[in-house]
């Protein structure tokens, strides 16, 4: 039996026939994009890795243990934001080089236990396996296979089925078996979703029990948390990222934003999305999209663009916000229930605060909008919190494109005398920052032809995220 697709996540099972005391024996294979993760010693009759021998029973008792956290668990612990789960424990161990001993103990658990959830190949239980790791982000799930050197993205919906279909055929091989790890393995798996409805409202807004009385005592209304976009805006944002008093200020905000429509952003979105494919890394589907939208919008890459008079006319609602002593710089949430709309940051320090920084946040958004609604940030985003970093990486670079097109820094830097008159005159045209300014003169085409003191220069305006903003 195969269940799930070549393109993504594939299971080959073959079940032995279901007796009094088995435990879900047979043989197993599994490939990520076709090409084997799981297989054992020798070849099979394909020529790839031979099937696996096993009791897989265990498999079933992971998959009913740890649904809930499948199907709603979309961040990772410590608020590290790796672009995919292979990167967690590499990340973890960075940050502990700078931590005491006591502290990094604690955090080894937390990591351990993540991975204990998401890696299947915690299941069984005397066999050792490569690391498959998954993590749903919205309507996208990632698939890490360390072992192939794959991190593929794929439809939540295709994962999900292809889990389902491998547990379904795992309890029907254990079905007859009055073996107690049978037994407990069906329980676990046929109440899978009694604990998914028990344990949606701390994974999915990562607030306490007492969290709906504490803010209706700020004016939201209990009915208001049905809504998916505030809880991913109370997961992504809350969690010691902003504090407590500017909580409720930012909810009732969205709570104040009815849903709109917004055919000519849907429009744009749609056109966008026939021609936008999701391959390559992050920074190159974001300069894609950018392009993309240039073009549809009939502007060429000499041709300045104002994202906010764009995210306006498009129906999109832009509120200011004070968050003081916070990396956020802005809050953008969309669903059935409020929004589409952008809280900016406005306080003091934020780099939303002031004109290019604004600008470069409006992009930034605008690529959520444009690009993840129907993917990995369905509901919101908060550019500075815990949003996923796979999108962020994408959204930094449509930003970066968008404002400022790498052709047209290319064309700068050719054809004027020096790096400073180039940079003059593209910041009177484009209005970004150094910072940005350096990214895309970097990157682009005329990047790999500068002297060693002008790259030393677009080093230094790079690192310099404080100079003039506007």
């Amino acid at each position: 039996m195969n269940f799930g697709e070549q393109a993504g996540l594939q299971f080959e099972l073959e079940p032995d026939s279901p007796d009094a005391t088995g435990l879900a024996q047979g043989s197993c294979r599994v490939f990520l994009c076709g090409e084997p993760v799981w297989v054992g010693e020798g070849k099979g009759p394909d020529g790839q890795g031979a099937p696996l021998r096993w009791t897989w029973v265990d498999l079933l008792e992971f998959l009913g243990r740890w649904w809930s956290w499948l199907v709603l668990e979309e961040g990772y612990p410590l608020s590290l934001r790796p672009a995919f789960p292979s990167e967690v424990l590499g990340e973890a161990e960075r940050r502990w080089s700078e931590l005491a001993d006591d502290q990094v103990e604690d955090e080894e658990g937390q990591i351990h236990r993540f991975l204990a959830r998401h890696d299947l190949a915690a299941a069984p239980k005397g066999l050792f396996l490569p690391a498959l790791i998954l993590l749903r982000q919205g309507a996208t799930a990632q698939i890490s296979s360390p072992g192939t050197n794959q991190d593929i993205v794929r439809p939540w919906e295709e994962v999900e089925s292809t889990l389902e279909a491998v547990g379904e055929a795992l309890a029907m091989a254990c079905s007859e078996s009055t073996e107690p790890r049978a037994r407990r393995a069906r329980e676990l798996w046929n109440s899978r979703q009694q604990r998914v409805d028990e344990q949606a409202w701390p994974l999915t807004s990562g607030l306490d029990a007492e969290a709906i009385e504490r803010f209706e005592a700020e004016g939201i209304p209990p009915e208001e948390w049905q809504w998916p976009e505030l809880r991913a805006v109370a997961r992504m944002a809350f969690d010691d990222i902003v504090g407590v008093e500017e909580q409720g200020c930012l909810l009732r905000a969205i709570v104040q934003s009815c849903a709109t429509e917004t055919p000519e952003l849907d429009q744009i979105e749609a056109a966008i999305g026939v021609r936008f494919e999701e391959q390559g890394k992050p920074h190159e589907q974001g300069y894609r999209a950018a392009q993309l939208l240039r073009e549809e919008l009939g502007l060429a890459a000499e041709t300045p663009v104002e994202p906010e008079e764009l995210l306006r006319q498009w129906a999109v609602r832009i509120e200011p916000v004070t968050i003081p002593q916070s990396f956020v710089e802005a809050i953008t949430a969309w669903g059935e229930g409020h929004g589409p709309v952008i809280l900016v940051n406005e306080a003091p320090g934020s780099r939303a605060a002031h004109h290019y920084g604004r600008r470069a946040t409006l992009a930034h958004e605008m690529a959520h909008l444009l690009l993840d609604r129907r993917g990995a940030l369905p509901f919101a985003e908060v550019l500075g919190g815990n949003s996923p970093e796979y999108p962020e990486k994408r959204a930094r670079a449509f930003a970066a494109e968008f404002l400022l097109p790498r052709s047209a820094a290319a064309r700068a830097v050719r054809e004027h005398d020096n790096l400073q008159a180039a940079a003059d005159s593209l910041r009177g045209t484009y209005h970004v920052s150094r910072e940005l300014l350096a990214w895309q003169i970097l990157n682009s085409a005329q990047g790999r032809q500068l002297s060693r003191s002008e790259r030393a220069q677009l080093e230094r305006w790079r690192r310099n995220q404080v100079e003039d903003e506007g």
